[in-house]
């Protein structure tokens, strides 16, 4: 039996974080649902390829032209620069800065209106997020609101975003309430959801067991996953050794700031359970994956995660190699026009490939880009509505459709294995499965009485 457990430690890996380790994390409140939305229009053409200018960008400066005489449209982008997950604020406004270029053809204008981009580190923090989308809005004249890592922040920015009607291109946070529970008319995602993630996944965990149990971060985003993973396992035949009813979800939740997790790892290997899905964001990671070393836990059940950036592959996933899992994003994984593109003018920018985050915020450029062109410039909230909604571009990982419904972005989704965690380009994974966006299409979960689904 032991010998069965030793095997299993080099299984699987799950994605979510944000989080994650995949999209997001926090803890904040949630928007209430407001009207339905406008009809939709035909998309525009995919942006082609540019070739990369001669001077590398910076991370938030946005350029402008002498063509470009109108009145700027102004992005609040709302991003995590010191807070619990201030590794992926880079990667977000990188992405986001080089979409911009890439989709404007090096102009940063639309119609003539140059696109003027104000930065706002929301620490992490919903209240912050709140506050500081109210200030971009209200002092910076923001028409559209642009972020964030965390899923409490993004959950609690869309709420803003619908008060004061403007469009919020969310991104990376992965919480299915952004797209659910929570919806408006207002918010659109740039990233996926960790549904997309645990449909992905749950299939292969079942290949190494039966009985699971979850540890999770206790916010928007960890018991979005958590529910998300323990619905489709359940739906998958597997079963769940504690805490299992829809609320519970299987899991053992743990304050954001968690450092010592060994009560928690505790929990987790008095449970019995054969699959241990871990959902956690941020700095958290590193130490509670030693811990769980030191405890014994992959000495017993097959340990499912994240796979990360690309920093946190190098520090805390060595002992994990040869195990299979979801990538949300890794430059090294597609080869097409788009990603060619950002990852050579990444690496002339800022001197390394683009990482995990990179792609969302590099989509919400282009998604922002699209709508505008299709309403000549105006930023206003009716005609970008109908532009996004249907709205299909050619981004980092091909091909991705808005699903009119609920606003959720369809995207191919891929299952790796890790290779190492050593190589000097991060070059760490070879591709298992290359998922097609109708293959991961999570579930319309908008509200019932709004009546989106179909």
């Amino acid at each position: 039996m032991q010998s069965t457990h030793l095997v299993r430690r080099f299984a699987i890996t799950i994605v979510v974080i944000l989080a994650l380790t995949l999209s997001a994390c926090g803890g904040g409140q949630t928007a209430q649902p407001t009207a339905a939305p406008q009809p939709t229009v035909e998309p525009t053409a995919a942006p082609q390829p540019t070739a990369a200018p001669a001077v590398a960008p910076q991370p938030t400066a946005v350029p402008t032209t002498s063509a470009t005489t109108g009145e700027p449209i102004v992005v609040g982008l709302m991003t995590d620069n010191s807070g619990l997950l201030a590794i992926y604020g880079p990667m977000l406004e990188r992405g986001f800065t080089l979409g911009l270029e890439y989709a404007t053809n090096g102009t940063n204008a639309v119609a003539g209106r140059p696109i003027k981009v104000v930065v706002k580190d929301t620490a992490s923090n919903p209240e912050t997020g709140v506050s500081l989308a109210r200030e971009a809005i209200e002092s910076d004249g923001a028409d559209v609101l642009v972020g964030s890592p965390s899923s409490p922040v993004a959950l609690a920015i869309s709420a803003v975003a619908a008060e004061n009607k403007i469009i919020y291109i969310a991104a990376p946070a992965a919480t299915p309430a952004l797209t659910g529970d929570n919806f408006n008319i207002y918010t659109f995602r740039a990233g996926r959801t960790s549904v997309q993630d645990a449909l992905t996944m749950s299939a292969a965990l079942l290949q190494t067991g039966k009985k699971f149990i979850q540890i999770a971060q206790d916010n928007a985003f960890g018991r979005g996953s958590a529910g998300a993973f323990y619905l489709t396992v359940k739906a998958l035949g597997g079963e769940f050794v504690l805490n299992d009813t829809a609320e519970g979800a299987g899991t053992v939740f743990a304050p954001p700031d968690t450092t010592d997790f060994t009560p928690y790892i505790n929990q987790l290997l008095d449970s019995g359970a054969e699959v241990l899905i871990v959902t956690w964001s941020g700095t958290g990671f590193v130490p509670m994956f030693q811990q769980m070393q030191q405890l014994g836990v992959f000495d017993v059940m097959t340990v499912a995660t994240g796979f990360g950036d690309n920093q946190t592959m190098v520090n805390g996933y060595a002992d994990a190699i040869g195990s299979v899992g979801v990538s949300v994003y890794h430059y090294s994984l597609f080869d097409n026009p788009v990603n060619q593109w950002l990852t050579e003018r990444h690496k002339a920018a800022y001197g390394t490939p683009p990482d995990l985050f990179t792609e969302s915020g590099f989509n919400a450029a282009i998604m922002l880009v699209k709508a505008l062109e299709a309403t000549n410039g105006d930023p206003a909230a009716e005609g970008m509505i109908a532009a996004l909604e249907g709205m299909t571009f050619d981004g980092p990982k091909g091909s991705y459709t808005v699903r009119a419904s609920d606003h959720v972005l369809l995207q191919p989704m891929t299952l790796v294995r890790l290779l190492n965690t050593n190589d000097p380009d991060f070059k760490f994974f070879e591709l298992v499965t290359l998922f097609t966006p109708e293959q991961t299409a999570p579930p319309c979960m908008v509200p019932a009485a709004m009546n989106r689904c179909p």
